[in-house]
């Protein structure tokens, strides 16, 4: 995002970040709407929104881009990994090391609306004989308190062991919920995340992710400012090649 600002504005552009975001808001349509309203500009990045908010966008005059997010199979300018791939061969060398209790936290899917990358990993669990459930996918509405809620939940009766996590915040705040617990990485519980973080590169043991070419993500953004700046429209969505990077955080299945 700081590269894609740097070059936008190198392009002669004003760039900034908007009073309120997605999270904040609880993905809440109507709240969206208030603050893109209050807010002067010629152009929305839209950061990892929902189908309804991006819809909304869809519907205004302003032009709008989806960087990630639930864009497909809308009429909508996007960029994004194709992390269906690498999600398969992470879930496989779960498995291959003995994990049959297998949980994705991400708070835009949950088991009845999985979403594109959440059927590729029940999917990719469901190849491998495992019988999947909202136990696999539990999914939560809201910020850190409710993913909190979320994993006391899922660690209440049958705790997995090993968790996949949709984004490095995500990652980070299971880290420090586990840590709380005194459960150890990969000893008692192997985790990956489906993302990939600069800070991953600081970390010790290395963090197992997902990993694709963030630069693709900036020149496409580029790109289509460059387009509708000009009057062209833009309503192309571009896919990237991911690829699934183990590193220290994934070991055998231990036992909790």
């Amino acid at each position: 995002l700081i590269e894609c600002k740097n070059k936008l504005e190198e392009a002669g552009h004003t760039v900034y970040y908007a009073p309120g975001n997605l999270t904040e808001m609880n993905m809440d349509v109507q709240r969206v709407a208030r603050m893109v309203k209050k807010t002067q500009s010629d152009a929305w990045v839209v950061f990892a929104g929902t189908s309804d908010v991006l819809q909304w966008f869809i519907r205004q005059q302003t032009p709008a881009f989806a960087l990630y997010g639930r864009r497909r199979k809308l009429k909508i300018a996007g960029v994004g990994p194709d992390t269906m791939p690498a999600t398969d061969a992470a879930v496989s060398r779960l498995v291959d090391l003995g994990h049959h209790r297998v949980v994705m936290l991400d708070s835009l899917y949950n088991i009845s609306k999985p979403g594109v990358a959440g059927t590729a990993f029940l999917d990719a669990l469901k190849a491998h004989g495992i019988t999947t459930g909202s136990y696999n996918m539990p999914g939560w509405e809201g910020d850190t308190k409710d993913l909190y809620a979320c994993l006391h939940s899922t660690f209440q009766l049958s705790p997995p062991t090993a968790i996949i996590t949709s984004s490095s915040p995500v990652y980070f705040a299971t880290l420090h919920f586990l840590l709380n617990r005194g459960i150890r990485v990969p000893q008692d519980l192997s985790v990956v995340c489906i993302d990939d973080d600069p800070y991953f590169d600081h970390c010790e043991p290395s963090v197992s992710h997902i990993r694709w070419n963030r630069r693709s993500v900036v020149n496409r953004i580029v790109r289509w400012v460059r387009n509708i700046s000009r009057g062209k429209e833009d309503t192309r969505q571009t896919t990237i090649k991911a690829k699934f990077v183990e590193g220290g955080t994934v070991g055998p299945a231990g036992g909790i």
